[in-house]
């Protein structure tokens, strides 16, 4: 049975991350909309993989965000599309979700999670994000929780539960990336994949990385063979979450045959056409053995070692 995180200082061990810059007025306003994107397909996936994820946590269907992020000459304008206010913030929301069924908008400032405080003197771009993410993993999957703005307004967030998994777009760095519980993307990615099922495939991709604990695989190791390996599991597995979430599977071979250059290093990555072949594959043998059995679970969850 899945479970859920209880480690808090783990879980910001992980998502602690650097700052970025920024410019430009009407910036923002397309960032917030690539961020919805995201929020909406990490959403859809995270809950309908639920059952596949040997972690869970509560997904209200958002990513925060924190004017932190932005270097400081980029703040006013930043705030014109996120608001005003020395806290975290909803970023984005997808439709539907126990976020924005419960009345919280984008620019909402968080102040508390189920009563804990968010504020941290920490002086880092991201820290009080990633102490909001960490308080909402060590929560009960199944139970409602409550989140507090800074005007004292307290909402009450339906229990919806799904793979322990936040999303972040970033304005640098690597262009699409997953270090355990956090899916990375940059702002220049997510721009260039107009279509929304194509985008589900790389997000896909990541949420594979964290659900098979690639890291773990990886911790001490980072040999070429063994990321090729991961890479190819991430793709195998990644169909399976597209299929479930309602996404096209076969955006991934739309992707990867539009998208020519590496997303990272081609030295320790497998190559293109590798990679569409083992899509290919595995989309076959996902169809042969759902037309056998409807809920048949994806033979790399099988392989999964247990928990400690």
């Amino acid at each position: 049975m899945p479970r859920p995180f209880r480690s808090l200082s783990a879980i910001l061990l992980l998502v602690t991350s650097p700052a970025a810059g920024a410019s430009g007025a009407d910036y923002y306003s397309g960032l917030a909309e690539q961020e919805t994107r995201l929020a909406t397909v990490g959403y859809r996936l995270t809950t309908a993989s639920e059952r596949w994820c040997p972690q869970v946590a509560p997904q209200p269907g958002w990513i925060l965000g924190d004017l932190r992020q932005f270097e400081p000459g980029d703040r006013a304008a930043a705030s014109k599309t996120y608001g005003d206010g020395d806290a975290p913030y909803i970023a984005a929301i997808a439709p539907g979700s126990p976020a924005d069924r419960a009345g919280l908008t984008r620019g909402t400032r968080i102040a508390a999670i189920n009563g804990d405080p968010i504020a941290t003197a920490d002086a880092g771009s991201t820290i009080r994000i990633d102490t909001a993410i960490a308080k909402l993993y060590t929560l009960d999957p199944a139970a409602q929780w409550t989140v507090s703005d800074t005007t004292g307004r307290v909402y009450a967030i339906a229990p919806v539960s799904g793979c322990a998994s936040a999303f972040r777009v970033e304005l640098d760095g690597a262009q699409a990336t997953a270090n355990g519980i956090l899916v990375r993307m940059t702002l220049k990615l997510a721009r260039s994949i107009v279509d929304d099922d194509e985008l589900a495939a790389v997000v896909a991709h990541e949420l594979a990385h964290n659900i098979l604990r690639h890291r773990d695989f990886l911790a001490g190791d980072r040999s070429a063979a063994r990321v090729r390996t991961t890479e190819l599991e991430a793709d195998r597995l990644a169909v399976w979450l597209m299929a479930d979430a309602g996404y096209d599977p076969e955006a991934a071979i739309r992707f990867w045959n539009r998208h020519k250059r590496p997303l990272l290093r081609a030295a320790t990555h497998p190559p293109r056409s590798k990679r569409i072949a083992a899509i290919e594959s595995e989309i076959a043998a996902m169809r042969a053995s759902r037309t056998v059995r409807p809920a048949a679970r994806p033979p790399l969850i099988d392989a999964l070692p247990p928990l400690e």
